[in-house]
């Protein structure tokens, strides 16, 4: 299974993921980070963290989704993820794009 995890400035990816939630039922393999509070050097290990997760219980790949690319959701995801050909970030998430991605992964 390919996972998902959605890195935005406050809450917006945690209601994004509870949305998505509440639209299909349970999601396995979606989850969400806030920057909040956070400094750049603590986000990055907080998706390195997730990537190791994913990877020790066989997951096949990592989807990072952001909400703004340049910002520091996007930096810490692009420092963790490097030049791994099965780890993609995308930037602007919004409601649409996790439905489909959910729906067709």
């Amino acid at each position: 299974m390919i996972r998902a995890l959605v890195i935005t400035h406050g809450n917006i990816g945690a209601e994004l993921v509870r949305v998505t939630g509440l639209i299909l039922g349970p999601v396995e393999g979606l989850e969400a980070r806030s920057n909040s509070g956070r400094s750049l050097a603590d986000l990055r290990a907080a998706v390195s963290e997730w990537l190791v997760e994913g990877a020790a219980a066989g997951a096949t790949g990592g989807i990072v989704f952001v909400d703004d690319y340049g910002g520091s959701c996007a930096t810490a995801a692009q420092l963790a993820c490097g030049h791994e050909p099965r780890r993609a970030i995308v930037s602007g998430v919004n409601l649409a794009m996790l439905l489909g991605f959910l729906t067709w992964r």
